[in-house]
């Protein structure tokens, strides 16, 4: 490995994640000369290294590298905290100019939307990336209608939209499910593997005598087009870019004669996106991507040479019998998960089992797919007829891969979940959902009760179904149906709690054993959806609520006018639009 490039990635990183820790919580400005000033500083220590490796090489005394070394780290670092303050300036900038700026919606163990849009706007800003990425969109639906003409529907043309040409949005919740829980999302996800397998096609073509012909630069500028046409058409994915990277590094040092090592490739590349966009180190894909690829040049290339040293005969007994690919496809896969393993338990909590062993069949049911993906665009567009057959056969091919993920899933212990989370402390949760308004009283993992004005629209808390009662409770909470009170009495911890629902008007009759007469004092007072009105008077004369929460299901004049109303009345509020989702301690 050499030891500049390591030093430049390590340098970058830090310099990156240090202006993310002042910068993104907006805690510190970024003046608008802190860009000018980071690059007077980049600019006098590259010329200090300079000077440095010109001293050590002349004269004796500076024969110690560590100089050179700490002033290219020092370059690299201001370089990183230069590049990520540039475009947090540029981001914020957008942002202020919205009516409404991202911002989290709170529910808990949710996805960090705001980091998400935060790494997003950084491409949005880039205004030649953001036409090129409109014009790219635009020709990938013309291929997806393509796609249709040609008779795929439904499943499949989600599938194949997603392999082929990185549109997911076809995907349903259970299909994605499926390829986590085998730990094959990587296949939806465009990566190295995909362009890979395309650029395969491309040398399939040009084999043979042309590759070392006068010809090879031609073909290699050929073989640039192709690659990032494709990269761009699909929409410029982190991990795809950053694959696309590596292969031109990769083809201009074949140019040049030059034997570099994979590890160096992964890293040039990585400085390389880093400069261009740095917040690209925060993005999951690119994590995960380079997570791969560094297991598979780190430890598998090292592990295959030493098989083919110490076994040779065995090596090439499994070549004869066909068998060595299957070894390759194995190692790869393993070396593959056991560095991104520690990634996917941090993000996702939960580790596919059998996932390596079932690549083996997985990755080369992919690779038809794509490869008859790829003809039933081409051929569909001069002969309709061919091209839906082709359809047909692609239709199987997704059916088989489908098939066998659910066996792969169907297995004992397949996918292990659970992985230090912890239990669900008593509280109050009133979720930030306009599709599905709900209020969840949980007092212990076991017992817990939930208010939803709208039971029908269950399906719209899938995410929280599965991202937080999964992990955090032992049971499902209680539906409490046709009711609008809540109330827990000494149970899990909790002495005395009352959470009351109004979603109408407030017309409910006094009854002396009821939680609900006149004056009753309550401790949260919920207003979502169906309130007609904005005054407050007659529900006071109901309650007397410690807490006034109102539902992001709410029209925004509408929760302003209750606000207005609730601070007149002396009522302490809580807009769940405004501020994120309710948590309240019990």
């Amino acid at each position: 490995m050499s030891r500049p490039v390591l030093l430049a990635t390590l340098a970058m990183v830090a310099g990156i994640v240090a202006a993310d820790y002042l910068f993104y919580d907006a805690w510190l400005p970024v003046p608008r000369w802190l860009g000018l000033v980071l690059w007077g500083i980049s600019a006098v220590l590259a010329l200090l290294a300079v000077w440095s490796d010109r001293r050590r090489r002349q004269h004796s005394v500076f024969r110690s590298s560590w100089g050179f070394a700490a002033l290219m780290f020092l370059f690299f670092l201001v370089l990183g905290f230069q590049r990520y303050a540039s475009s947090a300036q540029r981001t914020r900038a957008i942002w202020a100019s919205m009516e409404r700026p991202p911002v989290n919606r709170g529910n808990p163990d949710e996805y960090d939307y705001r980091r998400w849009r935060w790494i997003q706007g950084e491409a949005d800003t880039t205004t030649w990336l953001a036409a090129w990425k409109h014009k790219a969109l635009a020709q990938r639906s013309r291929l997806l209608e393509q796609y249709r003409r040609t008779g795929l529907q439904d499943q499949t043309l989600a599938i194949v939209a997603a392999m082929t040409l990185g549109d997911r949005s076809l995907l349903q919740t259970d299909t994605r499910e499926l390829y986590i829980e085998a730990g094959a999302s990587h296949l939806l996800a465009l990566s190295g593997l995909h362009l890979g397998i395309l650029t395969g096609v491309f040398m399939l073509l040009f084999t043979g005598p042309l590759l070392r012909s006068r010809w090879r630069a031609v073909l290699a500028v050929m073989m640039l087009f192709y690659i990032w046409a494709y990269v761009f058409l699909a929409g410029l994915p982190t991990s795809l870019v950053r694959a696309g990277t590596m292969d031109t590094i990769f083809i201009l040092a074949s140019l040049l004669h030059r034997q570099t090592p994979p590890i160096n490739l992964l890293l040039l590349a990585a400085v390389l996106l880093l400069l261009v966009w740095p917040l690209y180190l925060f993005d999951v894909g690119a994590q995960l991507s380079f997570a791969a690829v560094g297991g598979i040049a780190v430890c598998f290339q090292p592990a295959y040479r030493w098989l083919f040293s110490h076994y040779e005969a065995r090596m090439f007994q499994l070549e004869r019998f066909h068998l060595l690919g299957v070894l390759e496809l194995l190692g790869v896969s393993l070396f593959a998960q056991i560095f991104t393993t520690p990634l996917v338990l941090w993000h996702f909590h939960r580790l596919p089992v059998y996932g390596v062993l079932f690549s083996v069949l997985l990755i080369p049911l992919t690779t038809l797919l794509m490869y008859v993906a790829v003809a039933v665009l081409v051929v569909g567009s001069f002969w309709l007829w061919a091209g839906r057959c082709l359809a047909v056969l692609l239709t199987w091919l997704v059916t088989a891969q489908l098939w066998v993920m659910r066996v792969e899933t169907s297995l004992p212990g397949a996918c292990i979940g659970d992985f230090w989370s912890q239990k669900a402390e008593p509280q109050l949760v009133v979720y930030h959902n306009r599709r599905c308004p709900a209020l969840h009283v949980i007092a212990s993992p076991a017992d817990s009760w939930l208010l939803m004005p709208q039971p029908e629209a269950d399906s719209a808390m899938y995410y929280i179904r599965r991202e937080f009662w999964s992990l955090r409770l032992t049971r499902e909470p209680q539906l409490l149906q046709g009711s609008h009170v809540v109330s827990v009495t000494k149970g899990g911890g909790v002495e005395h709690f009352t959470a009351v629902m109004v979603n109408e008007n407030v017309d409910h009759p006094e009854k002396p054993e009821s939680p609900e007469k006149t004056g009753t004092t309550i401790d949260v007072l919920w207003i979502t959806r169906g309130f007609r009105g904005s005054r407050l008077e007659h529900v006071a004369t109901l309650y007397q609520p410690r807490l006034l929460v109102l539902d992001a299901s709410l029209s925004r004049w509408q929760r302003q006018a209750l606000h207005r109303e609730a601070l007149r009345l002396g009522w302490p509020v809580y807009d769940v639009a405004e501020r994120g989702a309710l948590r309240l301690p019990l």
